[in-house]
């Protein structure tokens, strides 16, 4: 299966974006739309995957004070488990600094999944959005250690 990632640059693919994460996180996963529709909509940069020119998936980072925050990783029921998480993520590594931290929350059934990609569980489960999740960092980067990481 041919995935493509680019970044969203205009209104119209920042529609698909939101469009896939209210299927995802709103409708599958009973998320109410004032969490999942958050105050960094404006200060993060996106992704989309395509599927033969049909947006399958999305996710999004921002900088925050203590590195760069991975979130809202989507994809569509019916194109899961063809590697597009993973080739979201990598695409979204590609593009940071990685002498700064790179973390994110990561739902508690997808743990091993971001394991696999370099990324280790710090501190304890902790409930988000009625959903049980991990902080995890990136621990591919330049001199990181996981209990390094800023509180």
């Amino acid at each position: 299966m041919d995935v493509e990632i680019k970044l969203v640059k205009t209104r119209t693919e920042k529609e698909l974006v939101l469009s896939i994460r209210k299927k995802v996180f709103i409708r599958e996963l009973n998320i109410p739309k004032h969490i999942e529709i958050d105050s960094n909509e404006g200060l993060a940069k996106y992704i989309l995957a395509f599927i033969n020119n049909n947006p399958v998936g999305t996710a999004r980072w921002r900088e925050t004070d203590k590195g760069f925050k991975l979130e809202r990783f989507a994809v569509l029921k019916s194109y899961r488990h063809n590697g597009i998480g993973r080739k979201m993520t990598s695409f979204i590594l590609s593009k940071l600094d990685k002498s700064k931290f790179v973390y994110l929350n990561a739902q508690v059934p997808a743990v091993n999944f971001y394991e696999k990609l370099g990324f280790t569980s710090v501190g304890s489960i902790f409930i988000e959005a009625s959903i049980r999740h991990q902080k995890m960092i990136f621990t591919n980067t330049e001199d990181m250690k996981p209990d390094t990481f800023p509180s």
